[in-house]
Order: structure tokens, then C-alpha cells, then sequence
């Protein structure tokens, strides 16, 4: 019989072997941390800076504001990250960012947005924050302005912000949070165009909050909008076609008449439906764009011509037959 050390006594081993077992899992964990990545539409120059807020457990752990190179307003704001890891005590700590992308200086921050997650436990993950040009909300117009102005996105109380132009939980969840790549802002998952998915194809309806399937010669009633204007919702569905930086353009003609409304052109990231079509929803389309009378289209059908165009080139049109009611909403 092996002889037994006298101080490795039963109770000794077994206290060991717990030790052993709770810092085993601490040695080898990797700390949490998250990459905030802060993209946006394009802006047109609008944007002159980029205020961006981020709190780990309630503390602020970056305070700062990003303003363009000179000469290069064009394209701004640029992709925007910071790492952040998770305090010791937390290892699932929460994560909140606010973002104010600014405009003319002392003037209202066009968009704001808001997020919140969650750090997973020992892994890097990534913070996906777009700034989408459907929640911009525009200076007032001049008073006498007889041009209508741009089409607002709405104002959101904390601890809603906007998304894709409504008001929705700054929540995201951390199953839904990316692993992160350095080339984060070229590799955003595309769930709208799959690999080997086959030709586009494009389907028109309307709606202000999600896509309404239309009937052929449907009855669509003009209303008028925050900035002047009067315009009809219209939505799209798609798939094939990328879900980001992919152009609408939305044309109107008047069978009988053969009037025109001038286009409309809308760079907006697309929502995941379902059987893998992506959506886009909220599109006011304006029937006096640039000034038109829109009062020559109430009580005749309209022929809607819709054609989809992403950043590879590849493109869908398809032709929407509807009627325009002879009243506005709220007459």
C-alpha cells in the first residue's frame, strides 16, 4: 500500500479541489469587452459633428465630439469605434451610448439616437449603431416659405430612439450583438441579399409603420406633412438586393393627363421580413415635390413606377396601378 502524506488528509484534498475548480474558469477567461461601431447614411454634408456619449455600469467611460477633416464634409461622419471592456465586478455589465450627430452650430441635433446592451462574458463583441437618414429631424422652414421642406423623422422620448424613422427600444439584446472584425463597416451582414439567392424582386404597398400589401387601383388619401407638403405613404419589399445604401426612387405619372410628379430618391437601410425579403416602409412621397400642384392628382389614378438599385449595380422596377382619393386626410 502507498503510504499517505500525513497533511493531505481527506478534507484538505477536497478543499483544494475546489479551489482549484473556481479559479481554473477565471485563469483562462478572456475579459469582456464591446466595440461600439457608430455608421452612418449618407448625409450630404449636413452633419458638421458627431457627439458621442458611452456608459459602462452607469459611469462614463468616453465623452467626445468628432468633427470632419477640413474640406472633407462630404461623406461625414466617418465610421466611429471605441472598445470598451467590462468592470471586474461585472462581467455582463450594461453598456449605454447616446449620439448626437450635430448640424448648423446652436442648432438642434438632427438625429439622436440612443442604445443599451450588455457585455457577454468573455468574449469581444460588436455594438452595430447606424444613423439613418429617416430619423433626421430638420430645421423649421422659414415663415412665407411656399417650397415645402424635407420630410422629418420623429422625436423620441428616452428611452426610445429612432429607427428606420419610428420610435423604437434603444434595447439591443447581446444574443443579437455581432463578433467583432476589424473591418467592421464593410462586412455588416447582409440578410436581404444571400449568396446564390437568385434575381431581385421588388413588390410595392404602402404604410408609415410597416409594408401594406397594395391591390391593384387601391384608393390612397394625401395628407399634409409636418414640412408643407402633401404626400401618400408608400412601402417597398424586396429581396436580392442589399440591405444597406441601396436607392429608392419613386416616380409618379398621371395616366389620362400625363402629368408627372418629379422623383423622389431615398437612401435607406431595409428592415428583415419574412420568407427572406427585406422591407422599407414610412417613404413619404410627395405629390407636390419641387412645387408642383398637387391638387391636379386628388380623384385620379396614379401609376407609382418604383425601381431599387444597390451599391453592386444589381436593380428591380415594377409599377404600382393605384387611385388618389378626391379629400385629403382630415377633410
Amino acid at each position: 500500500m502507498p503510504e499517505t502524506s500525513p497533511w493531505l488528509t481527506p478534507s484538505r484534498a477536497l478543499l483544494l479541489l475546489f479551489a482549484y475548480e473556481m479559479a481554473s474558469p477565471c485563469r483562462g477567461l478572456a475579459p469582456a469587452q464591446l466595440v461600439i461601431g457608430v455608421q452612418s447614411d449618407p448625409m450630404g454634408g449636413m452633419v458638421s459633428a458627431l457627439h458621442v456619449v458611452v456608459r459602462v455600469a452607469g459611469g462614463v467611460v468616453a465623452d467626445e465630439t468628432n468633427t470632419p477633416p477640413k474640406g472633407a464634409r462630404v461623406g461625414f461622419p466617418q465610421p466611429w469605434e471605441r472598445m470598451v471592456s467590462a468592470p471586474g465586478w461585472d462581467a455582463a455589465a450594461e453598456v449605454e451610448v447616446a449620439i448626437e450627430a450635430m448640424g448648423a452650430p446652436g442648432a438642434a441635433p438632427l438625429i439622436r439616437r440612443l442604445a443599451s446592451t450588455h457585455f457577454v462574458p468573455g468574449r469581444t463583441e460588436l455594438l452595430r449603431i447606424p444613423l439613418e437618414l429617416p430619423c433626421v429631424v430638420y430645421p423649421p422652414r422659414p415663415n412665407g416659405s411656399k417650397v415645402p421642406g424635407p420630410l422629418s423623422g420623429p422625436t423620441c422620448a428616452a428611452p426610445m430612439t429612432c429607427i428606420m424613422g419610428a420610435c423604437r427600444s434603444d434595447v439591443v439584446r447581446p444574443e443579437s450583438l455581432e463578433p467583432y472584425a476589424p473591418d467592421w463597416p464593410n462586412n455588416a451582414p447582409d440578410r436581404c441579399k444571400r449568396r446564390n439567392g437568385g434575381s431581385p424582386v421588388l413588390q410595392v404597398g404602402t404604410g408609415q409603420t410597416d409594408y401594406l400589401p397594395l391591390a391593384a387601383g387601391q384608393t390612397l388619401r394625401a395628407e399634409a406633412g409636418p414640412q408643407g407638403g402633401h404626400h401618400i405613404w408608400i412601402a417597398t419589399r424586396m429581396k436580392n438586393l442589399k440591405q444597406r445604401l441601396t436607392t429608392t426612387r419613386i416616380e409618379g405619372f398621371q395616366p389620362e393627363t400625363r402629368a408627372t410628379i418629379p422623383p423622389s430618391t431615398f437612401v435607406f437601410t431595409y428592415a428583415p421580413d419574412e420568407g427572406d425579403y427585406c422591407k422599407l416602409y414610412g417613404l413619404r412621397y410627395q405629390l407636390d415635390n419641387l412645387g408642383i400642384d398637387y391638387k391636379q392628382f386628388l380623384g385620379k389614378p396614379l401609376d407609382v413606377l418604383v425601381t431599387v438599385t444597390d451599391t453592386a449595380g444589381s436593380t428591380a422596377t415594377t409599377t404600382a396601378h393605384i387611385q388618389i382619393d378626391p379629400t385629403l386626410v382630415g377633410n
